[in-house]
């Protein structure tokens, strides 16, 4: 059903029309092929298509029971669900099997960071998550010699969300300048654009306007600096 050699397929199965419209046409500007459906219905025919990940929304009838069934058969499977009741402040993402991760109160953005996570484990590997602070540090975003504040946020080893109110083009080449809370040390990295959120694409995603953005020259040093600091949420 899933195959290892279609790693950039991916099915999204969501009767939520904005949602789904942004999802898939920011997953198909990263260059993923991108099928979706409102239902679980025609499943059958669309995991034929061999997708390398599922994205289901659990308002789906039998959502549940389709999210444990793909994965049971290697597919890697987020099954997005609302905050419990029981836990209205609970947002994030947990592992439920080896191959399905529930995501709780998630955004787009959040999304499509895991996505990119998710996509990239060897075929029969489980998919780990990287670990990330949620952040909210204030960073200087310099290009073209024009230096804009902005504030990080879902900060990684590797990479973050950077809120700015009009981020720049896909593979745009941006210096980062910030603090991390705990270090002396002001951290300076060439960056690269991945994707961004538009102004007008802000609601519907429910998210700020801005970029993710992959750091470019860390060094050794700086790399571990970064995985000890979101390993520990940010406490020193």
């Amino acid at each position: 059903m899933c195959s290892d050699k279609n790693e950039n397929k991916i099915l999204i199965l969501d009767d939520r029309g904005p949602e789904k419209m942004v999802l898939a046409s920011i997953l198909g500007r990263l260059g993923y092929q991108v099928s979706s459906d409102s239902s679980l219905k025609s499943i059958r025919d669309h995991v034929t298509l061999s997708p390398h990940l599922v994205i289901i929304n659990s308002g789906l009838e039998s959502s549940e029971e389709a999210a444990l069934s793909i994965a049971s058969q290697g597919c890697r499977v987020i099954l997005l669900s609302p905050p419990h009741e029981n836990a209205p402040d609970f947002r994030g993402f947990v592992d439920a099997t080896e191959h399905l991760l529930r995501g709780i109160g998630v955004t787009i953005p959040e999304i499509v960071m895991v996505v990119n996570d998710f996509i990239s484990p060897l075929p029969g590997k489980s998919i780990k998550r990287q670990p990330r602070v949620s952040g909210g540090y204030k960073v200087d975003v310099i290009h073209d010699g024009v230096t804009v504040e902005g504030f990080i946020f879902n900060l990684s080893a590797t990479g973050a969300f950077v809120e700015l109110s009009h981020p720049p083009d896909r593979h745009t080449e941006l210096t980062l300048e910030f603090h991390l809370p705990g270090h002396e040390t002001l951290f300076s990295f060439k960056s690269m654009v991945t994707w961004r959120v538009l102004p007008e694409e802000s609601k519907a995603m429910r998210s700020p306007p801005g970029c993710g953005v992959y750091f470019m020259n860390m060094s050794e040093s700086e790399h571990a600096t970064f995985e000890e600091f979101v390993i520990h949420k940010g406490r020193a």
